[in-house]
């Protein structure tokens, strides 16, 4: 289901909704679980049922904990203390209603139910899998225990294995065809680019034979004006230079169509702008925006410099976020230009470990750091990271401030 909106903006859109979807549907089972432990609570008037609600209290603080911020220590923590609250809640569940006789019942399969969407916070089809799995096999574990602990009957319940199928069917889905949707980003990407190579080239040879047109009639209108005989001196020497030049422009070679592009626009020739398109060739939606003549100002270096950057940033989005698009964005300031590239994958702390960022201080900010530039990361759990680049216009110069957090 795309929601009406473009392929690489729908997978991250359905994931997140998946995510939201399956922690609050857990909330709602143990909430489902304390009502009707406390209706009967007060029906029957029995302490040992009041005692159920408070076994549940640790598994509804670590799911709202979870839905604030997924971790894998929390998403653990969760798992163990769920299971060994589950085995209390269904022990006092038996112990204060005794008309109780088997688990094939929907006050214990919530608890369960909540256990296994844990599955769906996962940051991708095969982790959502194996999570939801080891909710569903641990929760189940605990009700066997329960079962035996007061000597009741396990029968396995349809709602809490029809919920652990569904979410692994929902999850396999997504997982298979994903790769599909990227693939046909990526091909979608470089039909749209060849086309514009054409168009590209069209426009040359159009051009090219305006000036053609033009020149050679300027040139006979002149002729035919000139007096009989021999030429002027600087009529003939203007006719020489202007065939010259078209001469020059016919017979440049035209190549594949890359460089009559990179003729064009010096953008297209750039370093910046090679890391982009290795960006799309693996998949990624890379967005552009901003004004890119700055850029083309920028000294060498400097470009070089900005260009191998900015293919790091890139190689991090495809190999650790997740995410399956990115936007680079360009502005200039007074004398500098930033480059930044964003992402809304997984992200990262900001107390996480310097070796972990090893490839984003050497290969990123010591290269910026070189041309006088600075290099800004914000960076978030499940939020995800930006990256701002910011090198001097004018060489010499150094951008003052910057931080690398």
């Amino acid at each position: 289901m795309s929601l009406g909106l473009p392929s690489h903006l729908a997978r991250p859109a359905n994931s997140r909704a998946l995510a939201t979807a399956a922690r609050w549907a857990g909330l709602v089972c143990l909430a489902a679980a304390v009502v009707n432990v406390a209706t009967t609570s007060l029906a029957n008037g029995n302490v040992t049922s009041w005692l159920t609600l408070l076994v549940l209290a640790p598994m509804v603080v670590l799911l709202l904990a979870l839905a604030r911020g997924r971790t894998v220590a929390l998403t653990i923590s969760y798992l163990l203390v769920g299971a060994v609250c589950t085995y209390f809640y269904v022990v006092a569940l038996f112990m204060g209603t005794p008309a109780y006789h088997d688990t094939n019942l929907f006050v214990v399969a919530l608890p369960v139910v909540a256990m296994t969407l844990v599955g769906g916070t996962g940051t991708g089809a095969p982790a959502g899998i194996l999570w939801a799995t080891l909710g569903f096999a641990l929760a189940e574990a605990a009700v066997i225990l329960a079962a035996a602990t007061t000597d009741r009957d396990y029968v396995p319940d349809a709602i809490s294995l029809g919920a652990y199928l569904l979410l692994v069917g929902v999850l396999a889905f997504d997982g298979l065809t994903r790769g599909t949707r990227s693939r046909a980003q990526s091909a979608l990407h470089r039909a749209v680019r060849d086309a514009r190579l054409i168009d590209l080239r069209r426009e040359l040879v159009a051009a090219s034979t305006a000036d053609l047109h033009d020149t050679v009639l300027s040139e006979l209108a002149a002729v035919a004006r000139s007096q009989p005989g021999p030429l002027d001196e600087r009529l003939a020497q203007r006719i020489e230079a202007d065939l010259r030049g078209l001469a020059e422009g016919m017979l440049q070679p035209a190549g594949d169509g890359a460089a009559a592009l990179a003729d064009a626009d010096p953008w297209y020739d750039s370093e910046l702008h090679r890391a982009i398109e290795a960006a799309r060739d693996e998949g990624l939606t890379v967005d552009i925006s901003g004004d890119r003549a700055p850029y083309a100002r920028l000294d060498e270096d400097a470009r070089r410099a900005l260009g191998l950057a900015v293919r790091q940033c890139l190689v991090n989005v495809v190999r650790h976020s997740g995410s399956a698009s990115a936007e680079v964005a360009l502005s200039a300031g007074a004398g500098s230009l930033s480059v930044m590239v964003v992402d809304a994958g997984s992200g990262f702390p900001a107390s996480a470990p310097a070796g972990d960022r090893l490839g984003l201080r050497q290969s990123v900010g010591d290269r910026i750091a070189r041309v006088g530039g600075t290099v800004d990361i914000y960076s978030s759990t499940d939020v995800g990271t930006t990256v701002i680049l910011t090198v001097p216009t004018e060489p010499g110069a150094a951008v003052p401030g910057g931080r690398a957090g």
